[in-house]
């Protein structure tokens, strides 16, 4: 009779809408005091007895509000009530609010910080005009071996009218030591040719820039200087009133003209001078280009190929034989491969806000549950289910604008922890690391998807009641239904394959570092620093004898620090860095008859002790040998193998076409013919990065080609830094104007070359990864407790009826396991399927048995724990409490 008489007054109320207003008033607040008289008759206190009746009822005035719906109440005002309603019941349920938006910020957060790194590094790195389509440009040779493409000035003239370019810049780059204070400092300066900054289209911060104006006789420009925003902010403290002031380079005076803004970088240099465009042919600079728009790089290299060629043969010996020109992209040369794995992050992070979505999916599923009466009844008093589904994705897009807040604030502070620890080497200096503009548009684009992508099903799964339930409002049982019970299958299974998928990167990650780092080196990095000391570009020691004799005194001064166990010289890197010094071998006597490419390093021979690289067979050349250039040179166990695979190569003789210098700034030795003889062999070291097999590597004296600075290889008897300025006194000593720069470990080598980049990767795989597996996790554990609550009753009976402890856990458990199991074998597929794509981005194969078995029980352990607790729970159940509370 109760429901007649409230659908009959329902009825009545359509044709005028004070009565109906009123009616449904006193008809709801009659049927609160109805349910408050049965709360009280069940033992609650008054003031729960009201507060589960309003719970029940959905709250007198939104039922109203929901009647109002059907009398053509402006939209806008209803979603105004919509969000006043959804903010209302956010409140009173504070834990899923709270669990909910730490779950959504966890991933928004994580995702703005994915996205801005990838905006900054792949999508707007550079501030230049047209910088997607400026290149550097190599010429390699038939062996695929690159070389920098260079010209003189005559060259760079007439290479700057092709067709294909938008424009094209010399450079050269090298350093300067800042005389006129009491210890030199060095200086990396950028020589560019008179129209960068023309070229580059960024306008100065303070000042000008230089122009072809500086330049009217491009082999004696004007001198003056544009600092970089860097080295103006650490040596000028960012004051504003330095122009026209004189820094004082190599002992000249260069007029300060300009500082540039803050992310021009070019280079990483400190300041920037207008290039000498020399007349010698001999002395030349790199060529960067802009393609023009719609020309596409074949194209370009096919109509350059050309013109270099003609060039090239003005000056054959600065060119490989049979060489092709080759186009590089601007940010190839600074991110390469590692933009793949940025990617790779990128995407993982995506997964984990799905994963959290589904989480968040699963509280609203069983939320929705509990809350069918109050829709029940709010369909009952005339709202749509178009009006329901629309209130719970309001709510649902309340959470993720709130989890979006929240999640911009940890990105804000997250993002400079993340820029700060990305590997050095393996991103742009010009790129800015910060919550732009578009990275906004994104968080919020993301929180209005995600309150869409997770809110929608438990909306529409919500929003048919049965009205058969409001006449059970003596029960409180309130039962799920069977599409409810699927959702939350579907949910958790592809939490757990997603969280699989995550955990499989992390391994495969994990195993691509722990391979690195047990790499055989060949050499001990312990205790070693290089530090390169560069010459002036004044025209001091241009004499054979000279140099050899000056790097040989500051080599000795050296050796007598304290702490100081042994010095040598090279003029290459440590490994494992990859070198371009490469050259071409000839072996007397042999009948290769393809041209055999090596990699050369002119060394001291006490590179060999400083690095501890072992001697396999012959002996090391003296230092008598290297003062006066003898022509002999020492094999690693790669060279040996591949040409004296059967014999002795010691007594050998080579020739090294790298011996002949091309540039003016590099010395032959008297006599020097480019043939030297084999004394000895070494152990091999790496010397193309971690990955790539080492190379045939030839050692010879450095004297027989000296250029115009070396690298100085010190080992110590403890912390190698802790002697850098004592070496710096000591050089000072021998040259008062020399300076000293690239100071650098071997252990910090070994990072930039792949420890450091593959160590961040894993720990972001794995953090991702075993977050993800925290909210698989706790998304079960939610389902599990709910279930757990709903069939409390039938527990109760169980139990009653003799159940043991044991049988209850095994029944609650067995539904959960199973849809683990499913999520984890379609993880696993899932994994396997993608197994070349995740081997491309973390270097190692994701099909190792061991791999996939150890994160199979991961998952399985830490989602068995999840369902154990409420398990545990339910074991626990007074059977006469349970029947009574039925």
């Amino acid at each position: 009779m109760r429901l007649v008489r409230t659908w009959c007054l329902r009825f009545a109320g359509l044709f005028r809408k004070e009565q109906g207003d009123r009616e449904l008033t006193e008809e709801l607040e009659s049927h609160l005091q109805m349910h408050i008289e049965d709360n009280l008759r069940s033992g609650m206190n008054p003031p729960e007895a009201r507060r589960q009746a309003l719970i029940k009822l959905g709250g007198i005035e939104q039922a109203k509000e929901n009647y109002r719906d059907r009398r053509g109440i402006p939209w806008f005002e209803t979603l105004l009530q919509d969000i006043r309603f959804g903010l209302r019941m956010l409140r009173k349920n504070p834990w899923f609010t709270a669990v909910a938006v730490l779950t959504l910020a966890l991933g928004i957060g994580a995702t703005t910080i994915g996205f801005s790194v990838i905006y900054a590094v792949l999508i707007n790195p550079y501030p230049y005009a047209g910088a997607d389509r400026i290149v550097h440009l190599h010429v390699f040779d038939k062996t695929s071996f690159l070389y920098d493409l260079s010209l003189s000035g005559e060259q760079f003239r007439e290479f700057q009218q092709a067709n294909a370019l938008d424009g094209a810049i010399a450079m050269d780059r090298w350093h300067m030591s800042r005389t006129g204070i009491d210890l030199p400092e060095s200086v990396t300066a950028g020589k560019l040719s008179p129209n960068a900054f023309h070229f580059f289209g960024v306008p100065a911060l303070l000042g000008r820039e230089f122009s072809p104006e500086d330049a009217q006789d491009p082999s004696d420009p004007q001198k003056v200087v544009v600092l970089s925003y860097g080295y103006w902010k650490a040596h000028y403290g960012s004051q504003s009133n330095i122009l026209g002031q004189s820094l004082h380079l190599d002992h000249e005076n260069y007029e300060i003209i300009g500082v540039t803004p803050k992310r021009f970088a070019w280079w990483d240099c400190d300041v920037y001078l207008p290039l000498k465009l020399s007349q010698d042919p001999k002395r030349v600079a790199m060529i960067f280009a802009r393609i023009k728009p719609g020309i596409s790089y074949p194209v370009a290299e096919q109509e350059l190929q050309g013109l270099v060629e003609t060039l090239a043969r003005q000056t054959p010996d600065n060119f490989p034989p049979d060489f092709k020109i080759h186009l590089l992209p601007l940010n190839d040369i600074a991110v390469g491969k590692f933009s793949g794995t940025l990617v790779a992050l990128f995407l993982a992070v995506s997964l984990l806000l799905v994963i959290g979505c589904a989480n968040v999916s699963i509280l609203l599923l069983a939320r929705g549950t509990v809350r069918n009466r109050e829709l029940a009844i709010r369909f009952a008093m005339g709202a749509s289910r178009g009006r329901i589904v629309r209130q719970l994705l309001v709510e649902s897009t309340t959470l993720s604008l709130a989890g979006s807040l929240f999640g911009v604030f940890l990105a804000y502070h997250g993002l400079d922890f993340v820029s700060q620890h990305l590997p050095q080497g393996t991103f742009p200096r010009e790129a800015s690391f910060q919550l732009s503009i578009p990275v906004l548009f994104f968080s919020t684009a993301l929180a209005v998807l995600t309150g869409i992508l997770f809110g929608l099903w438990p909306a529409l799964q919500s929003s048919d009641p049965q009205l058969s339930q409001i006449m059970q409002s003596s029960s409180l049982k309130l039962t799920g239904s069977t599409g409810s019970s699927r959702s939350h299958t579907v949910l958790i299974a592809s939490q757990v394959a997603l969280t699989v998928v995550l955990l499989t990167a992390a391994g495969a990650s994990v195993k691509t570092l722990y391979s690195l780092v047990h790499t055989k080196l060949g050499y001990d990095p312990r205790n070693v620093v290089s530090m390169y000391v560069p010459l002036s570009d004044d025209g001091s020691h241009s004499m054979w004898q000279d140099r050899v004799n000056y790097y040989d005194q500051i080599r000795q001064k050296i050796s007598s620090t304290p702490g100081v166990v042994s010095v040598a010289i090279a003029t290459t890197f440590l490994p494992p860095v990859s070198t371009n010094n490469k050259s071409s071998v000839e072996i007397q006597g042999s009948t290769l008859q393809e041209r055999q490419v090596i990699t050369l390093h002119e060394i001291s021979p006490e590179y060999f002790s400083a690095l501890h690289i072992q001697l396999l067979q012959g002996s090391l050349w003296t230092e008598s040998e290297t003062l006066h250039a003898a022509h002999v040179a020492i094999i690693d166990g790669s060279m040996a193998r591949r040409y004296w695979p059967d014999s002795n190569p010691v007594g050998q003789r080579i020739h090294l076409d790298a011996l002949k210098p091309r540039v003016t700034w590099m010395l032959a030795a008297p006599g020097n013919d480019g043939w030297v003889q084999v004394v000895g062999v070494v152990a091999d070291t790496p010397n193309n990065g971690l990955r790539d097999p080492v190379s045939p590597t030839v050692y010879v004296p450095y004297t027989l080609v000296v250029p115009d600075g070396f690298l100085l290889v010190i080992r110590t008897q403890g912390n190698p830094l802790s002697v850098v300025h004592a070496v710096r006194e000591q050089i000072h000593t021998v040259d008062a104007g020399q300076v000293v720069n690239e100071v650098r470990t071997a252990e910090q080598l070994l990072d930039s070359e792949g420890w450091g980049r593959e160590r961040f990767t894993a720990s972001l795989f794995i953090a991702f990864g075993f977050l993800g597996l925290a909210l698989a996790a706790a998304g079960l554990y939610s389902v599990v407790s709910y279930v757990v609550s709903q069939k409390a009753h039938e527990i109760g009976i169980r139990m009653a009826l003799g159940a043991r402890g044991s049988d209850i856990v095994r029944m609650v458990m067995k539904s959960s396991l199973a849809t683990v199991a499913a999520g984890l074998c379609v993880g696993l597929l899932t994994s396997i399927a993608l197994s070349k794509l995740l081997a491309h981005w973390t270097e190692d194969s994701v099909r190792d048995p061991m791999l996939l078995i150890a994160i199979a029980l991961i998952v399985l352990s830490a989602t068995s724990f999840a369902s154990l607790l409420p398990a545990w729970r339910a074991m626990r159940v007074d059977p006469a409490i349970a029947l009574r509370h039925e």
